[in-house]
């Protein structure tokens, strides 16, 4: 069973899941960058990533809905939508590898993933988000600053010239940020 979200292009959403029974999904820095690699080959063809953290149970993604990311699936069961369909096949690849190479089995995420879709004053509430998931590591204690978790979208916005996996231009006009806002907003000044 795999839970899946109803998209709608063009809308903003807070996508999340933890490990199954908040299990530990990153054991070390080989980890976070095979599930990395596993973003770029099946989330980034299909949704604009506005902001996205890796976090040793957990993860946040910040999506802008795209045509292709809200298109439906229809040769299943149930139409699923190509971003579900996505996010499903980089959990399943990812716990496929992970369970390879630490010798387990079963699920490793939690069954459902968790989505909600950026309402009301979807800007402020979306700007929230994206200081939300950029300040996760230090708020859990991990790190004192945010631009020492290595594990989030705050260094693509840290560093302009950097190439990664968020859309930086469109979030910054979608949620009327500057990239100054966005370095402030995650230090919480």
């Amino acid at each position: 069973y795999f839970c899946s979200m109803k998209v709608i292009e063009g809308e903003i959403y807070h996508v999340y899941n933890r490990g199954n029974q908040k299990q530990q999904l990153f054991f070390e820095e080989r980890n976070y960058k095979y599930f990395l690699a596993k973003m770029t080959e099946y989330l980034t063809p299909v949704t604009d990533i506005l902001a996205w953290t890796l976090m040793p149970n957990h993860f946040h993604f910040l999506i802008h809905a795209t045509k292709i990311c809200a298109a439906l699936i229809y040769d299943r069961q149930l139409p699923i939508s190509n971003f579900s369909e996505a996010l499903r096949l980089m959990q399943c690849t990812y716990t496929k590898g992970f369970n390879a190479q630490y010798e387990k089995s079963g699920n490793l995420f939690h069954q459902k993933f968790k989505s909600r879709i950026m309402e009301d004053d979807k800007q402020e509430n979306a700007r929230n988000v994206l200081h939300y998931i950029h300040g996760n590591a230090e708020k859990a204690g991990l790190v004192t600053r945010p631009e020492d978790w290595a594990f989030s979208s705050f260094h693509e916005y840290l560093n302009p010239e950097l190439t990664g996996f968020c859309n930086k231009e469109l979030a910054m006009q979608l949620l009327d940020l500057t990239r100054q806002d966005i370095l402030l907003g995650a230090i919480g000044v």
